[in-house]
């Protein structure tokens, strides 16, 4: 039986066998010319006669075609038809024996999407190149792509970190065409955590400088406080990022001030970024498929800040099947949810995020008003946050999508002191006397976006966006007394609110326009219109004393401020040559505001040059402008902080940065770097000295005044991207200074976050299938504050028949940010236990060490007094008393947060 099927196969098979030998032999056939000034007729009739094959063409192909010269001995047909037909732009393609000539097209457009295969979600990012050639490109923020290349048979691989490669082959390929390309997860490559944007996935090769792209995978490993990941808390441990205050979100990157970041959520900026006053940041992560982290060589289609862009992406919602998770921490609770609509076709995702401070706190507050209820006092009092993510995707076509991003989140902070009798004293007339006060703040932000593909070259988004914050403070005092007549009372009210916000709505529009494989030109126009309210302060108060009432309400401030902005920019990846690569743009910008309106130019221009493959050097420079700044008396992050745009009175806020780096890559797994970089800060605001004794009325121009910074360092970053054991080691070296003519008499002072050395070392390995463990260390030198360092005494309160007179302390300043704050360190450890269910849904536990050798790390200096006895030698001591007691100035630091382990559950459905 074995026999008969073997005769079977030989019989169907051997005529293919024959035929690919045939083929095999004919293009191994080798042929000898020397031939000069031929017709082409001419010689393609002698490679019949040496090969047996003939040709196969239009007559009218070879009119007006040149003589040839060849010469070739004992040569391979393909190599001699190669270099026959090509500079005569033609091209063949051998089927059997015969040879079809045909007109070579200038190129041929290959474009389409990059998808991921169980969601038909977008990859950003991407790697699409022809393996020939060598030509690729990068999917955009949408998964598209487009590459020009010579036409004939065509061999794209296509690879995205995290997912298998997958190789398409398009034989003799002679026209454009679109196509979806869809890439299957592998959990062989979950490892890698952190990459650069480029085609190769190596920073060697691309152009831009000061760039990282961090993926969900890594911002969810990285160990942080109360166990909640957090994109900002894995940026501070990069370098050339300062954190701030510890446990805050704050983020002051290459010297800059925390408002001159720019963060955007699919396009659309958000203002207010913390919660908990700065504890953790408003971006959820189960929301975020991406994000891409700009300091240095911005391009020209980003602009409005001055130090960094933090361009978050969120997830467009699974196409084909319902996915989602649920999470449980010790202070709040995660839900997600996506899935089609109509499969295929409409998508949405949906995340929820919510604290639950409020109800573990009441036992607390419970218990400790039972305590003090004899001593007639009551407290009340809660805080809760939440935030929601939505995003909706319509596909109509192949070329044309809809999309719709929504994120509302919102902070609620009320306390609320009572006293009253005592049981002690019931005896008395009653009274109570009753404190609130409450601070809320939020965002709101809608975005409506079509993205359409008018050609295989050209890719379009147009958008209207929509951002609001606002912020509430409001304070009251109530008190109540019944006097012994009971007709009798007197009653007291007084209320004092205060709020700021900005509102934005506008468009935007951008262009991806790939002529050539050598050129991707982006360009765009964005229009926002601007509300401000910087200050508004209202005052109400009622009184009832006896038979005399009064009421009062009146408004203090109530600043609006309306402007509005416009701008465009025109960007070119230009490849020059196999080791050249520029970057060039320009952005145009225009704010208007107060009858005043400012024009801005901002040049950008990056260049790599690829020493070797495996080494480049780059160097980038770039303006920015800031035409909304941030106004903070705190030396933390606060709602309470306003938004405020330049004036007639003050210019935009500008700065010029260079920057100079090499880049190397060891065997794909280790890439380093080191980059250098100067910024020069111009029309930067800060409070003049001595703001806080001017009036209540005065408005805030009065209380700030405009100078200029530098900034200027060195960062060093190494990291492993593939393996067991991932992470990166990163150290700074950098300097940060200001200068004002009304602060300080015009002497330059250093920053508040003037960190001279940071280092942070982040390490990943899993230790299993179902484990892996995290651990990231950082050091930095300490921040800076203004501190009385000196005091003197003055005589106070002297009247006549007074023996002796009064003497008061003061505190003697010697200059703005004039101490250093100890070195910070900490130590953070993380573990995710795996646990998958037989459902195939997945079970996620997270252990998480924050500050684990507890140092509690100075959150700030502050001067006091301590009484010291001091020993009198004989004859200076009239008393007789030996010794006398005064009091000397001391410094205590105040550290806020010691080791704190959290768990969490994660269950992913």
């Amino acid at each position: 039986m074995k026999s008969i099927y073997l005769l079977i196969f030989g019989i169907f098979l051997c005529p293919a066998f024959s035929l690919f030998a045939q083929e095999s032999a004919d293009s191994l056939q080798t042929v000898t010319l020397d031939l000069h000034q031929k017709p082409l007729e001419e010689i393609l009739a002698e490679l019949e006669k040496q090969t047996g094959l003939y040709f196969s063409y239009e007559a009218s192909l070879l009119n007006g075609l040149p003589r040839v010269n060849i010469k070739a001995e004992n040569e391979s047909i393909d190599v001699c038809l190669n270099r026959l037909l090509s500079p005569l732009s033609l091209m063949w393609q051998q089927r059997g024996k015969s040879i079809i000539l045909k007109k070579r097209p200038r190129q041929v457009v290959v474009s389409g999407f990059v998808r991921d295969k169980g969601s038909s979600e977008s990859l950003i990012g991407a790697s699409v190149y022809q393996t020939t050639s060598r030509k690729g490109a990068a999917t955009n923020s949408y998964g598209f792509f487009s590459l020009s290349l010579e036409p004939g048979d065509i061999r794209l691989q296509v690879s995205y970190i995290g997912y298998k490669p997958r190789v398409i082959e398009f034989p003799f390929m002679e026209r454009d065409t679109l196509l979806t390309i869809e890439l299957e997860g592998s959990a062989m490559l979950e490892e890698v955590v952190v990459v650069a944007s480029d085609l190769d996935r190596q920073p060697v090769m691309t152009t831009q400088m000061g760039k990282l792209e961090i993926n969900q995978q890594t911002i969810q490993a990285t160990p942080t406080m109360f166990g909640e990941s957090d994109i900002i808390k894995t940026i501070q441990l990069t370098p050339g990022v300062a954190a701030g205050t510890e446990g805050f979100a704050g983020m002051y990157v290459r010297g800059g001030n925390l408002d001159e970041n720019l963060f955007l959520i699919d396009g659309n900026p958000v203002y207010q970024v913390s919660h908990v006053g700065g504890i953790f940041s408003a971006f959820n992560t189960e929301a975020i498929r991406g994000m891409d982290f700009f300091k240095a060589g911005f391009p020209a289609r980003y602009g409005g800040r001055l130090s960094s862009v933090v361009d978050v992406h969120t997830k467009e919602g699974n196409m084909r099947e319902y996915k989602g998770s649920a999470s449980l921490g010790l202070i709040s609770a995660n839900l997600s949810l996506e899935g089609p609509i109509i499969k295929d076709k409409t998508s949405f995702m949906v995340a929820m995020r919510h604290t639950w401070l409020d109800a573990i706190t009441v036992p607390a507050v419970a218990i400790v008003n039972k305590m003090e209820k004899k001593n007639g006092t009551k407290m009340s009092g809660r805080y809760a946050f939440y935030d929601i993510n939505m995003k909706l995707n319509h596909i109509f076509n192949d070329r044309s999508r809809m999309f719709f991003s929504l994120y509302h989140g919102k902070d609620v902070m009320k306390a609320s002191p009572k006293e009253f009798n005592s049981e002690r004293e019931q005896d008395d007339p009653p009274y109570l006397l009753e404190n609130k006060a409450s601070l809320t703040w939020g965002n709101l932000m809608a975005t409506l976006g079509w993205t359409y593909v008018f050609n295989n070259k050209l890719f379009g988004r147009v958008s209207g966006v929509f951002t609001q914050y606002k912020s509430t403070l409001r304070s009251s005092n109530e008190y109540t007394y019944n006097t012994p007549d009971a007709d009798d009372y007197e009653y007291t009210y007084n209320e004092t609110s205060s709020r700021n916000g900005i509102t934005d709505f506008g468009f935007r529009s951008s262009f991806d326009y790939l002529p050539a494989a050598e050129h991707h030109i982006r360009f765009g126009v964005d229009y926002l219109a601007h509300r401000f309210r910087p200050e508004y302060n209202r005052y109400r108060a009622e009184n009832n004393l006896g038979q005399e009432s009064e009421q009062i309400n009146t408004t203090f401030t109530d600043d609006l401020l309306v402007s509005h902005e416009a701008s465009a920019f025109v960007e070119d990846d230009w490849t020059l040559s196999s080791r050249i690569k520029l970057n060039g743009g320009l952005r145009a910008s225009a704010f208007a505001v107060q009858n005043k309106t400012y024009f801005s130019l901002e040049p950008r221009f990056s260049a790599r040059w690829l020493m070797r493959q495996d080494l480049s050097m780059k160097a980038s420079y770039a303006r920015m402008n800031q035409f909304v700044h941030l106004l903070s008396g705190s030396y933390i992050n606060l709602p309470t902080d306003s938004w405020m745009p330049v004036t007639s009175h003050f210019k935009p806020l500008v700065s010029d940065q260079v920057s100079l780096g090499l880049y190397y890559n060891l065997k794909n797994n280790y890439d380093f770097s080191i980059e250098g970089y100067y910024k020069n800060l111009n029309n930067l605001l800060d409070y003049r000295d001595g703001y806080s004794f001017l009036p209540t009325f005065s408005t805030w121009e009065e209380k700030v005044t405009a100078g200029k910074g530098r900034a200027y360092g060195v960062e060093f970053m190494a990291r492993k991207q593939t393996g067991k054991t991932t992470g990166w080691v990163g150290y700074t070296l950098s300097w940060a200074d200001r200068k004002f003519e009304e602060i300080d008499g015009g002497k330059r002072f250093p920053s508040k976050y003037d960190n001279r050395h940071k280092i942070n070392i982040v390490v990943m390995h899993k230790l299993s299938k179902k484990v892996d463990l995290s651990a990231a260390w950082t050091y930095s030198s300490g921040n800076r504050q203004t501190l009385s360092l000196n005091s003197y005494e003055v005589a106070e309160g002297w009247m006549p028949g007074e023996s002796d007179s009064d003497t008061k302390v003061l505190d003697a300043y010697t200059g703005r940010n004039n101490f250093q704050l100890p070195a910070y360190h900490r130590l953070d450890l993380g573990i995710n236990v795996y646990r998958p269910k037989k459902s195939g849904n997945l079970g996620i536990w997270n252990i998480s060490i924050y500050n684990v050798y507890n140092r509690m790390n100075p959150f700030m200096v502050y001067k006091a007094h301590k009484t010291v006895r001091e020993w009198l030698p004989p004859g200076q001591d009239p008393n007789g008393l030996g010794a006398h007691y005064k009091s000397v100035p001391v410094f205590k630091k105040v550290g806020i947060i010691p080791i704190i382990p959290s768990i969490s559950y994660t269950y992913k459905f």
